[in-house]
């Protein structure tokens, strides 16, 4: 039953979701034809993000096979599955390990044993790791296998064509298309053949598989740029020098080509775009964009590639987020990077807001210098342009209720006809129909591109009302009388809008102001534009430097200045210090040691929190509460660790005397730290909990004894974690990167109590004794990277897959499924990793999941083997960990900082 249901119930669905989510990654790589194209395109996290969820649903069923099912025929298909799935992913390193794991630990299935080779091959090769992809090729050649003959011989061509030898890999390239069954792969590879085929002059046979590329079922693009191959080809036998651009025009005027025009002009203009000639690629992609007839793809794409210029080398975002929006207003919602676009579109919408606002705002104060009459002129102006369109709109409307209705327009009648005729743009009743509805909804507008979001007239449309000084609640269908009766509440809005006082032109310029801060910063840190973001402050900080922090834009500009332009940053640097010498950011700058004495103090408070907790520890709590006292005195305040240090001194209260003196300074933390969440929730709970058991409490000599004085806590030992040292306040208060330069803050949380009794061995093998000393591997001592938790199964013969289930039960009960992964990775082939990875960038809070784990090791061991031994790594230290004597170094050198 385990193998029916792990089949047809997980495996099946698993395996249909990675198919789909594979078949759209592939659909969105953009191929560019001037180059080698790659013979098997890696996924990359942009071209992946749109499946991720998909992926993510293929792992989840993977990893419930090897929970659930995993005594089942399908566990190596799982994990196969689930390798896959993280190469898709783009998370080429977990590959490796899932598609190591398979190669190893199941030898008989021979079919996935070979998958799992050439799948970490692939994974090698996205990662560069070349030795290690052709090892993984030549166990491959070993096996002799029948399955994937194709990608064996694929994989063989690209590691040829890393080292150059193009003849080989034509003839592996010849193999693999002639081997392969899937049509994607044969189109594909016999066009990269016909490219091999050509740089090696080999012009015949390049031609003859170009010549079946287009007689084939390729995708436009592909059979295209074959042709354009072909004509290359035979233009250079006849010595013609070929010009892209020259056959393309041509090709236009070919009547078989007719339908293609857009994708034509649309080729026209990459030809330009590839010349670096800007101007004549936006011309040729907005031809492309308006050619009619024309597929509403095509236009999409076109006016991405308008939207992809202005941003990137023009860097006119504002005409780039008019292109976006046209843009998914044309490609279909299922293109497999809308969901990318539409982000980029909604990022460059924030700036378009803000511009939009401080148009807005300019266009106010300017109102407010000019005389009553030209205010009125103005007022006059806008009121005609207003009518004008209503009169329009109703002579339309006229000549549609003389006229048939819209829906029989292309009837074959003589009215029609006479008309011009049945087509819909040839009919000037329709016509006239629809530009009537369409000025009753949004207005008389320009024709123009992007109208949707361009700001025309006076309003009409109800999502622009804000971006207008008048009219802002006229209706959209008002006719004229009663437009004429509104004049003057519609005048009267519309100098409300004026600010006249000072404090209205203050509130004016607040607001451009704190909008071109937004923007720099958009600028600096969302399109990486430097010199935009230098532009904008440096406007900001000469037009409005009373509405600003002047001395954070200086600072800014410094930043951005200092490693570009280096006179430019001593004149921001100068001008901070002259005119804010005494801020935070002029003093960082001044004093390289600014705000050193925090971080010494801090340091002071958190070694003597550390040494009265060893007193604690040691039961001297009279000495604790003496010590409290004078060290108070000495360092003046505990500052943040204030709760920790009067919970210590509580606990030692309640070590020394009653259950009343204990409670009365539980209940001080709780009315003094009302806001805490580390401590304070602790007391609560454990002042519930005596008065639950007060009669117990009340019959001891003193509130906490020492055979159960951690009774309270309800925990084995009174633990509780103390919090990370928050930033110094001058790296709160400074909206920027400190300068980099300082040496790393200490960590002044101490030790935890129970990281020193964290053992890193769990019933492990005695180690051998060394009879040569091995060459000492100088492991990593940077605390500033990712931590992992490693389970290592020294037993070889010991199956990983039961305490792997086990294990992933436990912790995916226990956390978030998202924010945590197990892996495995085999080490020497004796060695079993599990790697429990998620975001954990500070060693104690590695330490503090091994402690979780710890205490359900001997349920998750049960049944298995009594050989392994569990440990904190980091990533670094990680990548060294290659053997078993790499292992015992690393447990020998950093089990005692446990």
């Amino acid at each position: 039953m385990k193998n029916l249901t792990a089949h047809y119930n997980i495996y099946f669905n698993a395996k249909e979701t990675l198919a789909q989510s594979e078949f759209t990654i592939r659909s969105a790589y953009d191929d560019d034809f001037n180059q080698l194209l790659p013979i098997f395109p890696i996924p990359d996290e942009q071209t992946s993000s749109n499946e991720s969820q998909h992926l993510n649903d293929v792992i989840q069923k993977a990893n419930t096979i090897a929970l659930e099912k995993y005594e089942s025929n399908w566990l190596d298909d799982a994990y196969l599955l689930l390798a896959r799935a993280e190469y898709l992913k783009g998370d080429f390193y977990n590959a490796v390990e899932y598609f190591s794991y398979v190669g190893i630990t199941f030898p008989k299935e021979k079919k996935n044993k070979v998958a799992a080779y050439l799948g970490e091959a692939k994974s090698d090769i996205a990662l560069e790791n070349y030795k290690d992809a052709d090892s993984l090729m030549v166990k491959v050649q070993k096996l002799n296998d029948k399955y994937f003959k194709d990608q064996t011989e694929a994989l063989k061509a690209e590691l040829a064509l890393h080292v150059g030898d193009v003849k080989s890999a034509i003839k592996f390239l010849g193999n693999a298309v002639n081997a392969t069954h899937d049509s994607y792969r044969r189109i594909r590879w016999r066009y990269i053949l016909a490219q091999l085929l050509e740089k090696d002059h080999q012009e015949n046979k390049a031609y003859e598989n170009y010549t079946k590329i287009v007689k084939s079922n390729a995708s436009f693009e592909m059979s295209f740029n074959a042709n354009l191959s072909r004509v290359r080809i035979s233009e250079a036998k006849q010595g013609k020098d070929f010009d892209k651009i020259a056959t393309l025009t041509r090709l236009l005027k070919e009547d078989k080509n007719k339908e293609f025009k857009e994708q034509i002009y649309y080729q026209i203009a990459q030809a330009y775009a590839d010349k670096s000639d800007l101007k004549n690629a936006i011309k040729y992609y907005q031809i492309s964009a308006h050619t009619v007839p024309g597929t509403v793809k095509q236009k999409g794409l076109s006016f991405l590639k308008l939207a992809e210029l202005n941003f990137d080398q023009l860097k006119d975002y504002q005409q780039a987020q008019l292109y976006y929006d046209s843009t998914l207003q044309y490609l279909p919602k299922t293109y497999p990077d809308y969901k990318n676009i539409a982000v980029k579109a909604n990022n460059l919408q924030y700036l378009a807001d803000r511009l939009t606002l401080i148009d807005k705002e300019k266009k106010s104060l300017a109102l407010a210098d000019l005389s009553d009459a030209e205010i009125n002129a103005k007022f006059e102006a806008l009121y005609k342009e207003k009518e004008r369109a209503l009169i329009e709109v109703q002579q339309n409307q006229s000549l549609s209720s003389q006229s048939s209705s819209f829906n029989n327009f292309n009837s074959n009648d003589k009215t029609n006809q006479s008309s011009g005729g049945g087509f819909y743009f040839y009919n000037s009743t329709a016509l006239s129909q629809g530009l009537a509805a369409f000025k009753t909804r949004w207005g008389n507008r320009k024709l123009t591109d992007n109208w949707r979001i361009s700001s025309g007239s006076l309003g009409n449309d109800a999502n622009k009302t804000a971006n207008t000084n008048t009219y802002a609640n006229s209706e959209e269908n008002v006719d004229l009388k009663t437009l004429e009766a509104k004049k003057d509440s519609l005048k009267a809005a519309y100098l409300k809008t004026i600010p006249y006082s000072p404090e209205a032109k203050k509130a004016a310029k607040t607001k451009i102001a704190k909008a071109l801060y937004e923007i720099a910063i958009f600028y600096k840190d969302v399109l990486k534009d430097s010199d935009l973001a230098v532009a904008t402050f440096e406007q900001l900080v000469s037009n409005y430097p009373n509405e600003i922090e002047a001395a954070n834009v200086y600072y800014q500009l410094y930043r951005l200045t200092e490693n570009t332009n280096q006179t430019k940053a001593a004149e921001f640097k100068n001008q901070l210090i002259a005119q804010f010498p005494n801020s935070v950011y002029a003093k960082t700058l001044v004093e390289p040691n600014f705000g050193k004495e925090e971080e010494v103090l801090d340091a002071k408070i958190s070694d003597a929190y550390q040494g009265l907790y060893v007193l604690y520890q040691n039961k001297k709590y009279q000495i604790v509460l003496d010590s409290m006292e004078q060290l108070k005195v000495k360092l003046g305040s505990f500052k943040k660790m204030a709760p920790q240090f009067d919970y210590l001194k509580a606990l030692a209260i309640g070590n020394t005397q009653k259950v009343p003196e204990f409670l009365a300074s539980l209940d001080k933390i709780v009315s003094t730290y009302p806001d805490d969440h580390l401590v304070t929730p602790r007391v609560k709970q454990q002042i519930d909990y005596i008065a639950a058991h007060r009669g117990m409490f009340d019959t001891r000599p003193t509130a906490l004894v020492d055979k159960d004085g951690h009774e309270v806590a309800q925990e084995p030992n009174v633990t509780y974690t103390i919090p990370k040292a928050e930033p110094k306040p001058i790296k709160e208060e400074v909206m920027i990167p400190v300068p980099e330069k300082k040496e790393e803050a200490k960590e002044i949380a101490p030790l935890k109590p129970e990281e020193k009794k964290v053992e890193p061995v769990v019933q492990a093998p005695k180690p051998e004794e060394k009879k040569d000393e091995p060459a000492k591997i100088n492991f990593s001592k940077n605390t500033n990277q990712k931590y992992f938790v490693v389970i290592d199964i020294t037993d070889p013969k010991q199956n990983i897959a039961a305490p792997f289930s086990k294990l992933s039960q436990f912790v995916y009960g226990k956390y978030d499924p998202s924010a945590i992964k197990l892996l495995i990775r085999v080490v020497s082939n004796s060695d079993k990793l599990i790697i429990v990875s998620g975001e954990y960038y500070a060693k104690s809070d590695a330490e503090k999941l091994l402690s979780d784990i710890t205490e359900q090791l001997p349920k998750i061991m049960e049944g298995q083997s009594a050989q392994y031994v569990k440990f904190v790594v980091s990533e670094d230290n990680l990548k060294l960990l290659t053997n078993r004597e790499a292992i015992n170094q690393y447990l020998k050198s950093f089990s005692g900082k446990k």
